[in-house]
């Protein structure tokens, strides 16, 4: 039986690699000296409870709860985040905005999209998905398979096409609709993000922490170009093997792939040699990784 879900979590772990941590083509490049990022422990500090007092007030009256009760916040902490976020959006009615929808996916997986859309980080594409620019085309008043205004709705702010999206949708989209547009725009896959919430991996990307807690034991970083990764361990991994000393297998499986090992830190490190942001299969070959690794030697 164990060798079976543990089968079923690796497809699912390679299922939710493809975009969780895919980056562009920015302006950051890749770091010569990378170093482990100071800010791990400071993000674990921030609040009591899983989600802040605005989203839990929030989850709680969706439960049909008052919304200073704490009675079900053990049953709202261990949901998936996805259903999570259903509910946070339905708080907002029938009709949700794309600002609204932002809002609960900053509140519920700690992604700020509105500052990637500001920075122009994430999925670099030369056109979105066919689904995406008929309705893009429309809110142009253009027919959807007109042309005309392609160039410039490429131009716009990803938080503008989204919004744009929405609008043209009456701001009637299911959580699992507004899920897919989120990837389809940023680049950023949530239920991907969700499926692994409970692997004890964190993962920085676009200078955002995407998954994390405060029984991580490895940290997976990568830049804001998607060029470079770095994989090294968390304090609590220090202080549950008494080192923060990489794990044999974990350092000869990542080096095989091509990644750096640097003593000095524990740190492995890998950077794209071409310059382009790290493939996808890449990707989730590394996650299944560490995963694999963590499930092997350290889950009871």
């Amino acid at each position: 039986m164990k060798s079976k879900t543990s089968s079923k979590n690796f497809v699912l772990i390679g299922l939710a690699a493809s975009l969780i941590f895919t980056g562009g083509m920015g302006s950051v490049s890749a770091k010569e000296n990378p170093a482990p990022s100071a800010s791990y422990e400071s993000m674990q500090e921030k609040q009591e409870t899983k989600y802040s007092k605005q989203a839990m007030r929030a989850l709680r009256e969706a439960l049909d709860m008052d919304k200073k009760s704490t009675k079900r916040d053990s049953e709202i902490e261990a949901m998936p985040k996805v259903q999570a976020m259903d509910l946070y959006l339905a708080s907002f009615g029938k009709k949700v905005k794309g600002n609204e929808v932002r809002k609960a996916v900053e509140e519920i997986f700690f992604v700020d999209l509105d500052v990637i859309s500001k920075n122009n980080y994430g999925s670099q594409v030369s056109i979105y998905p066919e689904e995406v620019m008929k309705s893009l085309r429309l809110s142009f008043n253009e027919k959807p398979d007109s042309t005309k205004q392609d160039a410039r709705i490429m131009k716009l702010k990803k938080s503008d096409v989204m919004d744009r999206y929405i609008k043209e949708h009456d701001y009637q989209l299911t959580g699992a609709e507004n899920r897919i547009l989120i990837n389809q725009i940023f680049g950023v896959n949530l239920d991907g993000i969700s499926t692994l919430e409970y692997s004890q991996l964190a993962i920085s990307s676009k200078g955002q922490w995407i998954l994390k807690s405060d029984t991580d034991l490895f940290i997976l970083e990568s830049s804001l170009d998607d060029v470079d990764v770095s994989v090294y361990a968390t304090p609590h991994f220090e202080q549950l093997t008494g080192s923060k000393k990489l794990p044999e297998s974990l350092k000869t499986k990542l080096m095989n792939l091509g990644f750096t090992y640097n003593e000095e830190t524990e740190l492995l490190y890998y950077v794209n040699p071409t310059g382009e942001s790290v493939p996808d299969a890449f990707k989730g070959q590394v996650l299944g990784i560490i995963v694999g690794t963590i499930m092997g030697e350290y889950k009871n």
